[in-house]
């Protein structure tokens, strides 16, 4: 080889040397400053000091709350460090419906609180309208970039806007105290009202401070392959109960002519604060739910007197039958 190809030789390792240390230095530029090479995009830059790899701070927890007819019981929360500065928070939920009779359709608007200040945005939670799921919530850009949240200082609250509040506090340094928002069970004197043509058995009655009924339909969910439309509810104000009472009637059953009041503890009398409404059950032709929700404000403790009677011509002159409530 003559001078000339040796020095050309030369000249092309000292470019393909040159090339592989070019390609390397954008390559780990590609972490940290945004190098586009062969045309790509630009990535956005990592913040200094960032981790390489996410740093994670979980916490067992078993708690649960109340709201609209289900539980929400919280289990497991995990805060990791994104390579951006930010924390991505991991909630793993566990959802009952409790009600016990055809769903209803009330869910809480969800987030997460830090000392009792929102740390993230609304969550969407869709718990099933019948049995039992899990679901696990990602939320993103929770806190100040750069810090990562103390999962500890965390509480989980589920509310409505100008409602009552469920908490779920996820370590003792969260701020919050935990508020359950349970129902409570009145147990009535008889099962069985007789009023006119209605023949009626209670259900359910339980004192609440979550929801109440709502004149707004519900949207249908697919119970199978069958269209079904739950009951519909609405939050209650914060300082505010509601008596729910849930009967059973023959299929057929209409609530137009039936007449319902409850006396309170303290001797007002209330007149439903719906009208009674009607709802199938999805699985039993032979019956149908009926449901009265009674609202109010002041003392819950005591009991209460139920009264129903047919107000239909033929029947006007019959006596309310009374039904005595009693918690615990």
């Amino acid at each position: 080889m003559g001078p000339r190809g040796r020095a050309r030789a030369a000249n092309g390792g000292w470019n393909r040397l040159i090339r592989r240390r070019t390609a390397a230095l954008c390559a780990a530029a590609v972490l940290t400053a945004g190098c586009t090479p062969y045309g790509a995009d630009t990535l956005e830059a990592v913040a200094s000091g960032s981790p390489v790899r996410a740093v994670a701070r979980s916490v067992v927890v078993d708690r649960t709350a109340w709201w609209g007819g289900s539980s929400y019981r919280l289990t497991g929360v995990t805060a990791t460090a994104q390579p951006n500065g930010r924390t991505e928070v991991e909630l793993v939920l566990g959802v009952v419906v409790e009600s016990p009779v055809p769903a209803a359709s009330a869910l809480p608007r969800v987030a997460l609180e830090q000392e009792g200040v929102a740390v993230s945005g609304p969550l969407e939670v869709q718990p099933p309208p019948f049995g039992r799921a899990s679901l696990t919530v990602t939320v993103q850009d929770v806190g100040p970039p750069g810090q990562l949240l103390d999962p500890n200082r965390l509480a989980l609250v589920l509310a409505a806007p100008g409602a009552a509040r469920a908490v779920l506090p996820v370590g003792a340094r969260s701020g919050a105290e935990q508020v359950d928002l349970r129902p409570t069970v009145l147990h009535p004197s008889t099962d069985a009202v007789h009023a006119g043509r209605y023949r009626l058995v209670l259900s359910s009655v339980r004192l609440r401070e979550d929801c109440t009924g709502n004149p707004l339909p519900a949207r249908a969910v697919p119970i199978g392959t069958t269209p079904f439309v739950p009951r519909s509810l609405r939050a209650l104000k914060p300082g505010q109960h509601s008596v729910e009472v849930l009967f059973e009637a023959p299929a057929g059953t209409t609530p137009e002519q039936l007449v319902l009041h409850l006396t309170l503890p303290d001797g007002r009398r209330l007149a439903p604060s719906t009208p009674v409404d009607t709802t199938a059950y999805p699985d039993r032709p032979d019956i149908v739910s009926l449901a009265a929700w009674f609202d109010f404000y002041g003392d819950t403790a005591g009991t209460y007197t139920l009264e129903a009677a047919d107000g239909s011509a033929g029947a006007a002159a019959d006596r309310p039958v009374a039904v005595t409530l009693r918690a615990g």
